[in-house]
């Protein structure tokens, strides 16, 4: 549009038509021009690109028509339409431009055959003007389309190498890696060489169903679908033409897929596999418990303490409806503090975290003392609690925290479990270096089934629904932790409807001394029954007074 401009005066004077005329001509040839700035942005839709096409190719046909035909100087603007497909960088709107031009070429140059288009006189003259134009416009579209096709090159050039060097890693990868599609092999890794190393030198055309080892494992190979896998290993003929199991994993990528291939870990390997994904998990869970349950015991020891306070009327009296919410929270705060405490505990012995304080002590102080903190519980729900001692000390070398929670959880559970009217007895012996400590009780009793289950963290009996006190399902089974990290061990006696008994042996005895009798859950039910029996005759006195 700019050479037109600068020529238009020329181009009018010589045609020797009036200046509407001469004006009008000159504005159709910057009609090109003008289309391609509306449709600059739209170059990548196929009808712009045609329009555009179609108003060059108009123009060439025009300038060539007035100059008398394919002869005529005019002729030069057929590549006009060319030259501005060019400029695109595209290849197709070059070919299209080219077809179209050429074309119109033809029938222009059949009608100058025919005698349509004589060449008008004074011509050349007219058109002179315009051509350093055109000449420049098409060696602008024609050298920019070469500056397109270079820098094109040079990305493609880079492209390639980059490609070149993927491909070199994937043909030299440790891993037996395979690119699949239509279920032929396209490409292999070193690494499937390595695993199977009888395969030949190329690969190319191979079916993927070759790799197998039988029939069997060649059909299952067949039917692979990488989005669905394999429901099981597949064997291949692995070194010395031996059967040696695979397992493979895909991932589709379009026409095609990439299959690894590893070798499938022995059963030994896949056990100790899955045997450290459980360690790792419940240690991960277990020290996840042991953090929310220290984080959780510092807000309850407030709220405790405030409802001990409110408890107490410690700042004067409340209203009785109060005092009894005061109580219940109360309550309600110890008891979630002891079932926190529980996982806690718990939760730093899976973890590997729980550490023994071991000290010397006598034992029977410890039985005595829990004991007496579990009485009031007992005789509110009208339990007989006793304590069977031997005279003489039991001094032994053990954590006494440990030991005073063995006792609290197993005399909790057997008050929780003991109905109205019955018995529960604490004894302790000293057998040899252990320390024997029994606690039985005369209540529900407890099925053969549950005895096995009992003592898994989180696991309660089927008699728990037999009470309305709530629990964790821990006590047991931190009865059981807590005794083995002393190298002991627990045991459960019991029968539906006639009671339970557990056993702890403990090997912490400081000194030897006489052992004591074998059957200490004998000996537990036969207190617990002259137990109940003088419950009943205090009560039937009582009753009788």
């Amino acid at each position: 549009m700019a050479g037109l401009a600068l020529c238009a005066s020329s181009i009018m004077a010589a045609s020797g038509l009036e200046p509407l005329a001469a004006g009008v001509a000159v504005a159709s040839a910057a009609l090109p021009g003008l289309l391609g700035l509306v449709v600059a942005r739209r170059l990548h839709e196929e009808f712009s690109r045609f329009a555009l096409a179609l108003v060059w190719t108009a123009l060439a046909a025009g300038i060539a028509a007035a100059s008398g035909g394919l002869t005529g100087a005019g002729a030069v603007a057929f590549l006009l339409p060319v030259a501005a497909a060019a400029s695109y960088g595209s290849r197709r709107p070059v070919v299209e431009a080219a077809a179209l031009s050429g074309i119109t070429a033809i029938a222009v140059g059949g009608l100058q055959y025919g005698g349509f288009l004589p060449q008008p006189p004074g011509a050349l003259l007219v058109f002179q003007h315009g051509f350093p134009a055109a000449t420049l416009f098409i060696a602008l579209g024609f050298g920019v389309a070469g500056l397109r096709a270079i820098a094109a090159h040079d990305r493609f050039r880079a492209e390639a190498d980059r490609f070149a060097l993927r491909s070199a890693a994937f043909d030299a990868a440790p891993s037996a890696l395979a690119i699949c599609r239509d279920g032929e092999i396209a490409a292999v890794s070193q690494g499937l060489h390595t695993l199977v190393p009888g395969l030949p030198r190329r690969l190319d055309g191979l079916s993927f169903s070759d790799l197998g080892f039988d029939e069997d494992d060649r059909n299952r190979l067949k039917r692979y679908d990488p989005a669905r896998g394999l429901s099981s290993d597949i064997e291949i003929r692995g070194a010395g033409g031996r059967a040696a199991p695979v397992k493979i994993d895909a991932v589709q990528l379009n026409d095609a897929w990439v299959a690894a291939l590893s070798p499938a870990p022995s059963g030994d390997a896949q056990l100790a596999v899955e045997r450290d994904a459980a360690i790792s998990e419940t240690r991960a869970k277990s020290e996840f418990l042991a953090s929310v349950s220290h984080e959780i015991r510092t807000p309850l020891n407030a709220i405790i303490g405030f409802s001990d306070v409110m408890k107490s009327r410690l700042f004067g009296p409340m209203p009785a409806r109060y005092a009894e919410y005061a109580d219940l929270i109360h309550e309600s705060g110890r008891h979630l503090l002891e079932l926190i405490g529980d996982v806690l505990d718990i939760s730093k012995i899976e973890a590997d975290r729980y550490e023994l304080s071991r000290e010397d002590f006598d034992a029977r102080d410890v039985v005595d003392i829990c004991a007496k903190l579990l009485r009031q519980r007992a005789e509110d729900a009208r339990i007989n609690l006793d304590v069977d001692l031997p005279d003489e000390a039991l001094p032994v070398h053990a954590d006494r925290k440990a030991l005073r929670q063995i006792l609290l959880n197993l005399l909790s559970n057997a008050v929780k479990f003991t109905p109205e009217g019955g018995a529960v007895i604490a004894m302790a012996r000293r057998e040899g270096d252990n320390l024997i400590v029994a606690v039985g009780d005369s209540g529900v009793g407890i099925s053969k089934d549950d005895i096995d289950r009992l003592g898994r963290p989180y696991t309660q009996g089927s008699s728990a629904g037999t009470t309305d006190e709530r629990g964790t399902g821990l006590g047991l089974s931190l009865v059981r932790s807590l005794a083995e990290l002393h190298g002991g061990d627990m045991k459960i006696e019991s029968r539906l409807g006639e009671g339970t008994t557990v056993t702890i042996r403990l090997p912490v005895v400081a000194e030897t001394a006489t052992p004591a009798e074998d059957d200490v859950p004998l000996e537990v039910h036969e207190r617990i029954a002259r137990a109940q029996a003088a419950g009943d005759a205090l009560a039937s006195a009582a009753g009788g007074s």
